[in-house]
């Protein structure tokens, strides 16, 4: 069960699980705060283009009508993203995105936008988060990151969206006595 991963498994690592997130478009209850502030966002920037679209006042106001609503498109895009583009860039990423459980640690590979690696060590200490269901998540990783004004926030990491999550619930939890097979 080594497929493509055995170069990148160290001296000693068996591959205990692999397999890839559901794709299509998901959504969660946390998702309807985003896209709520997308609507808002996305609406008011419309109003706004069009607005500076049809005004211009007296005479000529070519240039003014034809440039001046310009400066609001990467508004309408943002809303237009924060509403309901960021389902489909995530379902984009899951399609890119391979899983991968070793007898010491879980493994993430995406090609959405270049390649990228990425691996925890799964231990006795490794906190398992499980999120049961047809396409169960289980988190393993939490990243603390900072916004642009300074403010904190977490970030998880998992395998998300994953048939079988049961049974790779398990196979983590023997990861971490231990005793994977």
């Amino acid at each position: 069960m080594t497929s493509g991963w055995a170069p990148y498994l160290d001296e000693g690592e068996r591959l205990v699980w692999e397999g890839q997130p559901a794709t299509g478009l998901r959504f969660r209850p946390s998702d309807l705060l985003q896209s709520g502030f997308g609507l808002i966002f996305f609406c008011f920037s419309v109003f706004w283009v069009s607005m500076a679209a049809s005004s211009g006042g007296d005479g000529d106001g070519g240039v003014f009508r034809l440039i001046f609503p310009l400066f609001g498109l990467p508004f309408v895009a943002v809303g237009a993203y924060l509403l309901f583009g960021r389902f489909f860039w995530s379902a984009h990423v899951r399609r890119k995105t391979r899983y991968a459980l070793t007898n010491k640690r879980a493994i993430v590979a995406t090609s959405a936008l270049g390649r990228s690696l990425k691996s925890w060590p799964i231990t006795a200490e490794t906190r398992l988060e499980f999120e049961p269901g047809d396409q169960a998540t289980i988190w393993f990783h939490e990243e603390e990151r900072r916004g642009s004004k300074g403010r904190r926030y977490t970030v998880k990491k998992g395998f998300e969206y994953v048939s079988g999550g049961d049974e790779l619930y398990r196979l983590m939890r023997s990861v971490q006595q231990g005793t994977a097979a």
